[in-house]
C-alpha cells in the first residue's frame, strides 16, 4: 500500500527565482512542508506556503530521514541547489529508500544547473562534451578527485570545476591549477561567481593567476577550464561547436 503523502526532491536551480521550472515553483507552493539548507530556503522562502524547516551543512542525513518521515502523510518538499542529480540530495533520498526499501512515493524535479546559469555568462564556455568534476573531498577521497580531474584534461573536455575552493581547502584549489598547468597549460579559464545571485562576477582568467590569487575563488564559485577548441572572442568564451568547419558564414 503507497503512502498518502508524497516526497519531491525539488532542484531550485541557481538562486533567480526566475531561473525556477514551473514545476518546481508549483509544487513549492502546494507543499506542506519544505525541508532544506538555510541558504537555499532563503532563496525560496517568499514562494512557499507551508511550513519550513531549516537545518545546516553535515545534517544532510537528518534531513532526508525528517522529510521521508514526513512524506508518510504530508506532501513534502526537499529542496537541492541547482540540479538535484548533480551533487544534490536526489542520490542521498535514493539510496537511503531503495535500500531499506521505505513505503514513500517520490519524486526528483529538476532544475537549472550552475553549470547551465554560468556558461552562457561567459558566452558559451561548454557546447559539447565536456566533463564535471567537484573539488570537494567531504565525501569524495582527494586521490579520486585528482585522478579523475587529469582524465578529463587528458581527453581534452571543457573541464568544469565545481565547489573549486573554501578556507579549508584552498590547497587543494592550487593543487587542482598546477594540475592544469601541467596538461593543458596556462590556458584561460572562465570565472564565475553568484551566477544570477547578488554578487554577481565573471571573469576570464588563467591558473597562474589562480594560484597567485586563491582568494579571487570561492565555493560560490564555477570554473570552465578551456579544451584546445575553446576561443576569446570579443572578451567572451566560446567552445565552438564544429559549425564553422563545415559550413561557410
Amino acid at each position: 500500500m503507497r503512502s498518502r503523502g508524497r516526497l519531491y526532491v525539488v532542484g531550485i536551480g541557481p538562486g533567480n527565482l526566475e531561473l525556477l521550472t514551473l514545476r518546481a515553483k508549483r509544487v513549492l507552493e502546494e507543499s506542506e512542508f519544505v525541508l532544506g539548507h538555510k541558504t537555499y530556503i532563503d532563496r525560496i522562502r517568499s514562494i512557499v506556503k507551508g511550513k519550513i524547516i531549516e537545518s545546516g551543512m553535515g545534517e544532510e542525513v537528518e534531513r532526508v530521514k525528517k522529510a521521508v518521515k514526513l512524506a508518510e502523510s504530508h506532501i513534502v518538499s526537499l529542496v537541492s541547489g541547482g540540479d538535484p542529480s548533480i551533487y544534490g540530495m536526489a542520490s542521498l533520498v535514493a539510496e537511503y529508500v531503495y535500500s531499506l526499501g521505505l513505503n514513500v512515493d517520490f519524486e526528483v524535479v529538476p532544475g537549472v544547473t550552475a553549470l547551465c546559469s554560468a556558461s552562457p555568462l561567459l558566452g558559451c564556455a561548454v557546447s559539447g562534451d565536456h566533463a564535471v568534476v567537484s573539488l570537494s573531498d567531504l565525501l569524495t577521497p582527494w586521490e579520486v578527485v585528482e585522478k579523475r580531474l587529469r582524465k578529463a584534461l587528458e581527453g581534452d573536455f571543457v573541464v568544469v570545476i565545481y565547489n573549486p575552493s573554501s578556507r579549508r581547502r584552498v590547497n587543494k584549489l592550487l593543487k587542482a591549477m598546477e594540475i592544469v598547468l601541467e596538461v593543458r597549460g596556462n590556458v584561460p579559464i572562465g570565472v564565475v561567481k553568484n551566477a544570477s545571485r547578488s554578487g554577481e562576477e565573471i571573469f576570464i582568467t588563467y591558473p597562474r593567476y589562480i594560484i597567485e590569487n586563491p582568494d579571487k575563488i570561492d565555493m560560490h564559485t564555477i570554473l570552465f577550464v578551456s579544451n584546445s577548441e575553446t576561443v576569446i572572442l570579443d572578451g567572451k568564451m566560446i567552445t565552438p561547436r564544429g559549425y564553422s568547419r563545415r559550413y561557410r558564414w
